[in-house]
């Protein structure tokens, strides 16, 4: 009979962990769901001022796209300015 690799071996503790101590697994993932809730919570007044910042620098530049696509457009209309 051949000898099971250390792979082998520890698939197995992982598995046989797991069944032993399933409640101490939930209650981790639970701690770091409700941690990542509580951060997410934490930056999102960050994230709304970023994002209101993108938005108006985005609404300048269009502006300046909008005249500088009308000066090619209409070169007429700019003579003297």
């Amino acid at each position: 009979m051949a000898c099971p690799d250390f792979h082998e071996i520890a698939a197995i503790c992982g598995e046989l962990r797991e069944l032993l101590h399933p409640p101490m697994n939930t209650l981790k993932l639970i701690c770091l769901t409700i941690i990542q809730l509580i951060k997410q919570a934490w930056l999102l007044p960050q994230s709304v001022a970023i994002a209101a910042k993108q938005r108006r620098r985005r609404t300048v530049l269009n502006g300046f796209e909008a005249e500088r696509l009308d000066r090619i457009r209409n070169p007429s209309k700019y003579i003297g300015k």
